[in-house]
Order: structure tokens, then sequence, then C-alpha cells
């Protein structure tokens, strides 16, 4: 069965974060947070919890590989590397600490509110327009680089957070045509473990859509869009979207649009569990 390689410290799997960080990642999300905001606590959080899982005594073991691709940000239609480590070297130098609340349960049915350290890995940033097609055509290359050394490795996976369609100050159709191309040669790409995995997220207001199985199903361009650059969710994966609530049907593809912020922590748990029972 492919995509069901276990992550291991010999055979660590790899997981790219593709990170819209054009202007428009500024509006206002949810708790009194910017879209960029809220996107840099959860990919921030997630690696602290795969640190917290990968635990052995006091070292972290390295089963997973992490790349962090920010698109827009630093200069109109830039594509940066933000941060590639294994996640060991995460857990051993972040950015910073930073003191977050965080509530838990009093033990009597109420919650209480606790500071909490955390370390942060990625910061917001909102500027400039957003250039999809370069961050995957990078993360094709970074891709191709791993599995020439990892041939034996799991499949990689994508996950790409993104408030709206791709823009490079043209035409949106060709930006669009040119994302769902290279995406398409991503999920091409064979290794033994399968093809790698492209999961979206996509930030915004209105109707919800997520794990479809047919365009046809889907209201509006955003959806579509997603649905065409978006891996068929493996069998090996129905289980972890199952934990998060969502219904992997057969033909269902790894995307959801217009999340709201539970849906988008749920769906940023499922794209990084690496499946199900896949850590050794």
């Amino acid at each position: 069965m492919s995509n069901s390689k276990q992550w291991s410290s010999a055979t660590p799997g790899y997981i790219i974060f593709l990170v819209d960080q054009s202007g428009s990642m500024n509006e206002t999300y949810a708790e009194g947070k910017t879209r960029s905001e809220f996107t840099a606590l959860v990919i921030n959080r997630t690696i602290n919890e795969l640190i917290n899982t990968n635990m052995d005594g006091e070292k972290v073991k390295d089963r997973v590989f992490i790349s962090m691709i920010g698109y827009g940000g630093s200069s109109s239609l830039a594509v940066d590397d933000i941060r590639s480590d294994y996640l060991s070297s995460f857990a051993d130098d972040p950015l910073r600490m930073e003191q977050l609340k965080k509530k838990v349960s009093d033990g009597a049915g109420g919650l209480i509110e606790i500071d909490e350290q955390m370390p942060i890995f990625i910061e917001p940033t909102a500027n400039g327009l957003t250039p999809m097609a370069d961050a995957f055509s990078f993360t094709k290359e970074l891709i191709e680089g791993w599995l020439q050394k990892k041939p034996d490795n799991p499949a990689p996976i994508i996950i790409n957070i993104s408030d709206g369609l791709p823009y490079t100050g043209d035409s949106i159709d060709t930006a669009m045509n040119n994302a769902i191309s290279v995406s398409k040669e991503i999920m091409n790409i064979n290794s033994a473990d399968g093809n790698p995995l492209i999961f979206n997220c996509h930030l915004g207001e209105g109707k919800t859509h997520s794990f479809n199985e047919n365009e046809s199903e889907l209201s509006d361009d955003q959806a579509k869009f997603l649905f065409k650059v978006s891996s068929k969710v493996p069998e090996s994966y129905k289980q972890a979207a199952v934990k998060q609530d969502f219904q992997a049907k057969p033909e269902s593809r790894g995307f959801v649009s217009n999340a709201d912020p539970e849906l988008f922590i749920q769906f940023i748990n499922f794209g990084s569990s690496g499946g199900s029972d896949k850590i050794a």
C-alpha cells in the first residue's frame, strides 16, 4: 500500500509547510489575530507537538524533517526557505520563547487559564503577492533532492496554507494554471512509498468545502482550484481523517476551503500526522 511507510529515525518522514505570506494574510481572522498571525501560531504549535510526540526521555528522535517555505512575504514575488531542519534542531534552537495563555480543565468541569511557554519557529509575515506556482516549483526541487538522497523514505507531505488564489500581477487564470501544472508534476513523482501528497487549507469566508470527491460538487472557483491541486487521500490517511472528524470517502481530495479556526487546526493535525500508525 502506498504512502504507508512508517516514520522512523532510520527513515524519517518529510513535511513541507507552504505558507502564503501575501498582503491579504494581514486581514483579521480569529481571536484578535490576523490570518498570518493565526497561521504562525498553528504551525508553531504543530511543530511543538511533533517534538513532544517524538521525545525519548530527554532526546528528540529525528523521525521527521521539516521545511517551512514562505511565498510573498519578504518581497512581492519571493519564495523563501524560512527553515529546513530535522526535528531535534527545531527543539534545540527555536527563534525565541513566547508566553501564551492556555485554558485547561480545573478538574471540576470548568476551565482555568494558565501561562504556557511555547517555542517560536516562524513569525507572521504579510506582504506582496501570491506566487504559489513558484512555491510549488521550489517544493518540487526540494522533494527531488530529498528522494535522490533518501529513496527508501516515506513519501513527502506538502501542506499548503493560503487565503486565496495564486496571483503574480498578471492574469489570475495563468497563475492558477501554472500552479495546477506544477502540483500535478509533484503528485506524479515516484518514490518507493508512492507519490508525494499535497494537502491544501484555504482560509476565507464563504461556504465551507472539505474532502470532496468530485469537482462538480463545488460551488466556487477557489474550491475547484483547491480540488485540482490536492492529492487523493490514501487509505493510510483515512484513520487520521476520521480522528479529526473528517469524512474521507474513497475519492476524497485532501483539502478544505473557507476554513474557520477549528477546521484549520483539525486539518493541520490531519496533514501533519503522517497517517495512521506511521511513527516507529
